[in-house]
């Protein structure tokens, strides 16, 4: 800058501190206002530590911006802040309650994704949210039986909106879930133990030797490339093998006879396995690709991806030749670990109610419906029952979806705005006019709903690779009360992928050389960062 502007004077640290601070502000005053205009939100909440093993609790939130061009998913970070002590499940919800106090998001809160820690579980089921009255009195009141024919039927109204929108429920992540079904069935198989163990080795001589190296781009070209694996990561080693498998096998054993390593020569018997276990878990890499997304719909894809893994694995039980064990361990702990789908769609046998088992809230199911790309298509391929028993899952959730939109206030004029607003029919036009009439004469609410329901579901089959909030954009006005409710459901991320992403900035923050960044420093930039784009 000496040689552009002679006289130009560089800020000083502390004015730059104190400029952060003021832009800090700023943007939180814009994510409050965004807050204050959504009646719902959905947060992710993980804990980080940075390079001086320094503790934050990082929180994002999600929900619906419903503008005139169409809804939009926002998602902004709350907090990143200094955490502290030990990590307990107390310590972390009474946190969490004074940064959602903050925002004054406490009462909009739908549902709190985190992973299995246990410090988790118990912060959002045992001590977050408490539902206990601060006296006893008002517990003698609640058994009142005239207590709500001595209120107006306003109050009321205020009091069930209030409760409907307090759910406060804990989901897990999708994502973490799915990983940990990988990890047991790896575990629970010792067949392929060998071939891993020599793939490992010639990747790490591969990232560590000058010679092997060389050697390997002599014979691949220097555009080909292996990636390396971690260990924390399953995806990141599937992609390992899959890059492995992708060479020729002659030609691979050659390069490693050739540098002094014969005894990490494949056999043939050890390269089939790996290319079976490539087969078997690329559905599930791409599963867990499209529940990580932030800006894009997610939650809607969990129970198709479940039981459309559970297809996968049925089918390659009849194909594969090494790795049946593998699939059966796999088979297993997909259905324990995400029991409440099953058990919801009956395939299962409850034990306990489905509410109180893993993924078993009715999100999984209503969203899954209320997205036009999978609707009831998933119940129809994947669903292994009979037809009777997808008519009883099918009624059950056409029931739910019912309970949700009546509950949604009939819009001023609403079957004008049908008729006008209703896009192009797939459907000749002919005998158009029939269904207008009909719909006209319809009067009952409940009777209604279910004729938009029912017409839902006819226009989704005749929809063919659709997006799911543009399709929303354009049948907003043709389905008035389901609209409300999907934006609901839809708003809900899968995974805590969101708020890991957050700490993935905030190991590029604070880069080995800039290691004494202070903690609220720290905080600041990163809370900068991802809200970069909040205007």
């Amino acid at each position: 800058m000496a040689v552009v502007e002679e006289k130009y004077c560089p800020p000083s640290r502390s004015t730059v501190t104190r400029r952060l601070s003021e832009l800090a502000a700023d943007k939180m005053s814009k994510i409050k206002s965004k807050l204050e205009k959504t009646d719902t939100v959905s947060v992710t909440v993980d804990i980080w530590t940075d390079r001086s093993m320094r503790g934050f609790l990082g929180i994002t939130s999600h929900f619906m911006e419903l503008e005139k061009n169409g809804p939009r998913l926002q998602s902004v970070l709350l907090s990143c802040e200094r955490f502290t002590g030990s990590h307990t499940g107390q310590r972390i919800s009474e946190k969490f309650e004074e940064i959602c106090d903050n925002f004054n998001i406490k009462h909009k809160l739908d549902y709190i994704i985190s992973d299995n820690a246990a410090n988790m579980k118990k912060a959002f089921t045992v001590c977050f949210p408490s539902t206990v009255t601060d006296s006893e009195d008002g517990d003698n009141d609640l058994e009142n039986g005239n207590l709500w024919e001595e209120t107006s039927e306003e109050f009321q109204d205020d009091v069930e909106s209030i409760q409907r929108s307090c759910r406060q429920q804990r989901l897990q992540c999708f994502a973490h879930s799915l990983q940990l079904v990988v990890r047991d069935g790896l575990k629970e198989t010792k067949c392929i133990n060998n071939a891993m163990a020599k793939l490992t080795k010639f990747c790490s001589l591969l990232h560590s030797t000058c010679s092997m190296k060389e050697a390997f781009e002599a014979q691949y070209g220097a555009n080909h490339s292996i990636p390396s694996a971690v260990s924390t990561r399953w995806n990141s080693t599937l992609r390992l093998v899959e890059a492995v498998t992708d060479l020729d096998l002659q030609n691979l054993n050659v390069l490693l006879e050739t540098q002094g390593h014969k005894g990490l020569c494949m056999s043939a018997r050890e390269w089939s396995q790996l290319k079976e276990l490539v087969e078997i878990l690329a559905p599930f890499l791409q599963a867990t690709d499209l529940t990580q997304g932030e800006k894009v719909v997610t939650v809607s894809a969990a129970l198709p991806c479940v039981l459309s893994l559970n297809s996968h694995l049925t089918t390659m039980l009849n194909t594969t030749r090494h790795l049946v064990g593998f699939i059966k361990a796999l088979q297993t702990s997909l259905h324990q670990r995400f029991k409440g789908i099953f058990v919801n769609i009956r395939m299962d046998v409850p034990a306990q109610l489905a509410e109180d088992l893993p993924f078993g809230d009715n999100l999984y199911l209503m969203s899954a419906f209320l997205d036009p790309s999978f609707c009831l298509f998933w119940l129809e391929q994947d669903v292994f029952a009979t037809d009777e028993v997808k008519n009883e899952v099918k009624e059950m959730l056409i029931d739910q979806v019912l309970a949700q939109a009546r509950k949604v206030p009939l819009p001023d004029s609403s079957s004008g705005d049908d008729d006008q607003d209703e896009p192009p029919a797939k459907t000749p036009r002919l005998f158009s006019g029939y269904r207008k009439k009909g719909a006209k004469k319809t009067t009952d609410h409940g009777s209604s709903v279910r004729t938009e329901l029912n017409r839902y579901i006819q226009v989704t089959s005749e929809e063919d690779g659709v997006d799911c909030l543009d399709f929303w954009k354009r049948y907003s006005t043709v389905f008035p009360r389901l609209y409300p409710v999907a934006m609901r459901a839809l708003a809900v991320p899968a995974t805590s992928s969101p708020v890991e992403r957050v700490f993935s900035h905030g190991g590029l923050i604070m880069r080995p050389h800039r290691a004494r960044l202070s903690a609220s420093t720290l905080s600041i930039l990163i809370f900068l960062k991802c809200n970069a784009l909040v205007g």
